[in-house]
């Protein structure tokens, strides 16, 4: 009798355990740390993740009369809609190194195309050198002085500034829209990627 007691102690145990594991799942991750960082940009549609980015970069706030957000926001239009308007891209710099190395030329030819055909942009490609500086005090913009910046090559005032950063199994991308006379930042975009490599498949989010 005690063991029929034991196993019936056991059998409703194991019910009760598998109720609170079905009530509380794990979703687990598989780290990619035998990945490249090149191997994680080729599994990711970076056409999409920058037209994403564009699209935010390219609209300008819009407000009601009141001073408040309209209820639906995709009737903003774009803020070069009907008007010659351009704008300076440079290539992303990764904030570990401060170099663009190879993939951030690749995110600076996307952010250029993207807001090409998705805001219809005129786009003046520059060196980041050029007018900014980028080190441990974080982002500086080199030049201030409009006769500096207002010249035959580069009448533009507005630039797209892109940084990134690799870890691992994360890839986060920064896009700032940045006036370079005043150094103000009008509009700041990030998307996370974290990436799964479980079963050898390489997936991933975007937050």
């Amino acid at each position: 009798m005690s063991i029929n007691k034991t196993a019936l102690a056991t059998f409703f145990l194991a019910i009760f355990l598998t109720g609170c594991a079905s009530q509380n799942p794990v979703k687990r991750y598989s780290t990619c740390s035998g990945k490249s960082f090149n191997q994680l940009l080729e599994s990711t549609e970076l056409k999409l993740l920058f037209n994403d980015i564009a699209r935010e970069l390219c609209k300008e706030p819009c407000l009601t009369e009141g001073g408040t957000p309209p209820e639906n926001m995709s009737t903003c239009s774009s803020a070069n809609d009907g008007n010659d308007y351009s704008i300076l891209v440079t290539d992303f710099v990764d904030i570990q190194s401060f170099t663009p190395a190879s993939q951030g030329l690749l995110m600076g030819e996307l952010m250029r195309g993207s807001l090409s055909s998705v805001c219809s942009t005129k786009i003046t490609q520059v060196e980041f050198a050029k007018f900014f500086n980028l080190n441990e005090k974080g982002l500086v913009v080199l030049s201030r002085k409009v006769s500096e910046i207002k010249k035959d090559d580069y009448d533009q005032t507005e630039a797209i500034v892109g940084t990134y950063s690799y870890l691992n199994n994360k890839i986060v991308i920064f896009a700032r829209k940045i006036n370079v006379v005043s150094g103000k930042i009008s509009r700041m975009v990030t998307r996370e990627i974290d990436y799964n490599c479980a079963g050898g498949n390489v997936s991933y989010t975007v937050n």
